[in-house]
């Protein structure tokens, strides 16, 4: 992202989610930063490519799984705890209204999903979803995503407390007896992989959505 998107970001975010975020929320994330600790925040901008204008977003932080609260890979017993170190935590997605069913969210989240799978250790993607959100829960369970528990009054909206769920996607390397990425297999380290998978997934989609993934520009994380 860039700091001239903070508009358009903050009009998505209010547009897709009840809860209302901080003015040092977006003044971080457009700075690809986490408010409050600076830790590096990686996000993925789908823009129209005719108008540029963003249409769909993900943010999502990479995070030590020891401290990430939701006590993850307790529920997965054949994990292997050495390759589950890290977790990739969404903490937003979404797509404009007027773009929607259109995959520019499935296609987000399977770049945040690569994105993870090129993290050394990273041994889950995951998310809260508020519980009400039938639309959310379809969309994530459509993509694979399990329901690991439900958190009580996890949100507070206009005064009223909340549940959530907490979804997650166990990547292959941590499951005990899944085939991992390596050498032998002929398609080289994780890293090679990404980038094979995505040169692949270019022909699978319009060329609107190709031209419509920013670049990033300067230095830090790149985007998938």
């Amino acid at each position: 992202m860039r700091v001239e998107d903070l508009e358009p970001i903050k009009a998505l975010h209010e547009e897709w989610f009840p809860v209302r975020y901080s003015a040092a929320f977006y003044d971080a994330a457009v700075r690809e930063r986490m408010v409050g600790t600076r830790e590096p925040l990686h996000t993925i901008v789908a823009e129209d490519a005719r108008t540029l204008e963003i249409v769909g977003l993900v943010t999502a932080q990479l995070t030590d799984a020891a401290t990430c609260g939701d006590e993850l890979f307790e529920p997965a017993r054949d994990f292997r705890a050495e390759e589950c170190s890290r977790v990739m935590y969404v903490l937003t997605l979404g797509s404009a209204t007027r773009y929607r069913r259109r995959g520019i969210a499935k296609e987000l989240l399977r770049r945040c999903v690569l994105r993870a799978e090129a993290e050394a250790g990273c041994g889950a993607v995951y998310l809260h979803v508020i519980t009400y959100n039938d639309a959310a829960i379809e969309f994530y369970e459509r993509n694979d995503f399990s329901r690991l528990r439900e958190i009580a009054d996890y949100y507070r909206i206009d005064g009223a407390s909340h549940a959530c769920y907490v979804y997650a996607l166990f990547l292959s390397r941590a499951r005990a007896g899944d085939v991992r990425l390596d050498d032998d297999d002929g398609r080289g380290d994780v890293a090679s992989y990404l980038a094979s998978a995505l040169a692949r997934a270019a022909l699978l989609v319009p060329a609107a959505w190709r031209t419509c993934i920013r670049p990033r520009r300067g230095g830090g994380a790149g985007r998938a």
